[in-house]
């Protein structure tokens, strides 16, 4: 058995009240929603500037959660017993802004400025739909509760079988001698 790493993901409401507590196994995802505009989130790590997101979006994933969308978005591939926290962009507008890892001590936190073209949109684990005005925001840390998993031989040899059998990882015709 190992323990798979969870999210305790809290939106609140732009008076700082709590409106809604999710547990995510995979990822976070705030877009821009059906807006025309590019999604734009100020971002936090322990209460400093991280980032100002101007970018389609941005997912902060799991280890179990890196092989989902944010591997599809360009987000590092990371063994479940690392105990961290992937934040990945989609489609930033500008090149500097790449993948990051986080230890799974921080927290993190993103809003919606008052200066924002318009709303935000944030999904848990692809559920849970909910509209970000301006000031609303979104923290996201490690939560208490992991998830047992039962692993068929070891931690390891399970995982790295999933990532070749489902992904094809790093597997080609190998050359012939010369």
């Amino acid at each position: 058995i190992s323990m798979r790493m969870r999210l305790d993901c809290r939106i609140f409401a732009s008076d700082g009240s709590l409106s809604s507590r999710y547990a995510v196994l995979n990822e976070v995802v705030i877009d821009r929603g059906s807006s025309p505009y590019l999604a734009s989130l100020e971002c936090f790590c322990d209460d400093v500037h991280l980032t100002t997101v101007q970018a389609d979006g941005i997912i902060f994933s799991t280890p179990t959660g890196s092989t989902a969308y944010s591997m599809a978005a360009g987000g590092s591939v990371v063994h479940p017993a690392v105990p961290a926290i992937l934040v990945t962009p989609i489609c930033p507008h500008v090149l500097s802004f790449r993948s990051m890892i986080f230890p799974d001590h921080v927290v993190l936190r993103c809003y919606v400025p008052s200066d924002a073209r318009d709303t935000a949109c944030v999904y848990f684990d692809g559920k849970h739909r909910t509209e970000l005005y301006r000031g609303e925001s979104v923290q996201i840390q490690m939560s208490a509760h992991p998830v047992p998993t039962i692993n068929r031989a070891d931690h390891s040899s399970d995982w790295l079988g999933s990532l070749k059998r489902n992904f094809n990882f790093n597997t080609r015709v190998k050359q012939k001698p010369l």
